[in-house]
């Protein structure tokens, strides 16, 4: 806060925060309808909250992260593999084993041949030279895993990318490995489209608060802006006693202190006698 600014308090460094413009609008409205230039202090307050009250955050950053993944996760693609019937029947004898889909055991083995495709030239030149494939299997994979699968192929031939996969699916029937790890943690994975958070604004916090923050961030596994936007959450959905806190948060300056209260007085009168 300045003599020509009294409204503002010096508070630390402003720093760049980013949300969702339906977040933003609904901070906007909640930081006006408390009194002119609350915005940073609102986000203050909710932060403060967050790490005085920092019950089941480690919850709530996880199903924030899940209800994220799914509204940005790009729809699987349709593969048909033909294989022969023996190979066929052991592929649909594993997923029944498992308890599973054949997509999701294709989507592993893709996984697990990208990470280390290895040697494939000549397994996958002699699989296309295969003629006893009669057996349709329909799976659905990634898109980024297709992509990825088209573009070794076609650096060794045209239309050899459906053997590319079938030596992709046949090192996972040789060798199965722990599939129940990985049908838990890989099979269930998603492309996703990049989070965007397009509506920006600065706040300014002191050094303080941010330690805070950055502490509480290093405990449950996050960082400083996902921890303010979760804080924003939680203060859109149960804002308590919001606005005294908020302009408490203002008030904590000692510089022109009264001036402050006393202006926030004249505001709180003229809002009680303006007429519905």
């Amino acid at each position: 806060m300045t003599e020509s600014r009294p409204g503002r308090i010096p508070v630390g460094d402003p720093i760049a925060l980013r949300f969702d413009p339906e977040t933003k609008h609904r901070l906007d409205a909640m930081a006006e309808g408390i009194g002119p230039r609350r915005f940073g202090a609102l986000i203050r307050v909710a932060c403060q909250r967050l790490i005085t009250q920092p019950k089941a955050v480690r919850n709530r950053l996880a199903e924030a992260r899940r209800l994220s993944a799914v509204r940005r996760a790009i729809p699987l693609v349709m593969l048909t593999l033909k294989l022969e019937p023996d190979t066929a029947q052991k592929f649909t004898a594993l997923a029944a084993e498992y308890d599973t889909t054949v997509s999701a055991l294709m989507r592993i083995a893709l996984h697990r041949f990208l990470e280390t495709p290895g040697r494939y030239k000549h397994p996958m030149l002699r699989e296309a030279e295969r003629t006893e494939l009669s057996d349709k299997v329909e799976v659905m994979v990634n898109p980024s895993a297709k992509q990825q699968i088209w573009r070794l192929a076609s650096r060794h031939g045209d239309k050899l990318s459906t053997a590319l996969l079938r030596v992709a699916l046949r090192r996972l029937l040789d060798t199965p490995g722990d599939l129940t790890a990985d049908l838990e943690h890989i099979a269930p994975l998603r492309d996703l489209r990049p989070e965007i958070f397009s509506a920006r604004v600065n706040v300014h916090f002191d050094a303080p608060l941010l330690d805070k923050l950055d502490g509480l961030a290093a405990r449950v596994g996050s960082d400083r802006a996902e921890l303010m936007r979760l804080a924003a959450q939680r203060v859109l959905e149960a804002p308590g006693m919001i606005e005294q806190a908020v302009n408490h948060e203002i008030f904590r300056s000692e510089k022109n202190r009264a001036h402050l209260i006393a202006r926030h007085a004249r505001r709180q009168a003229r809002r009680r006698t303006q007429p519905d």
